[in-house]
């Protein structure tokens, strides 16, 4: 199992390897008024990285929010 799991890690890196290499092209990203020029695989990855924060994050209020829904009303 663990040579599997080892096989599987090392995919993925050479996946994620392969795409910062087909992607080192420059884009311009544009929020608001702001405007930054980056690696499109840099993009990815932050954009990669705020869904996972924010994924967290939503997961951890609505954990939060059912927890005080089963303790009742507080007085």
């Amino acid at each position: 199992m663990d040579k599997l799991l080892l096989a599987v890690k090392i995919a993925i890196t050479v996946l994620v390897l392969i795409l910062f290499v087909q992607n080192i092209a420059v884009v311009e990203v544009r929020f608001l008024t702001w405007s930054l020029t980056l690696p499109l695989a840099l993009v990815l990855v932050v954009i990669y990285l705020l869904g996972m924060v924010s994924g967290r994050s939503l997961m951890g209020l609505m954990r939060r929010l059912r927890a005080d829904r089963g303790r009742g009303p507080r007085h």
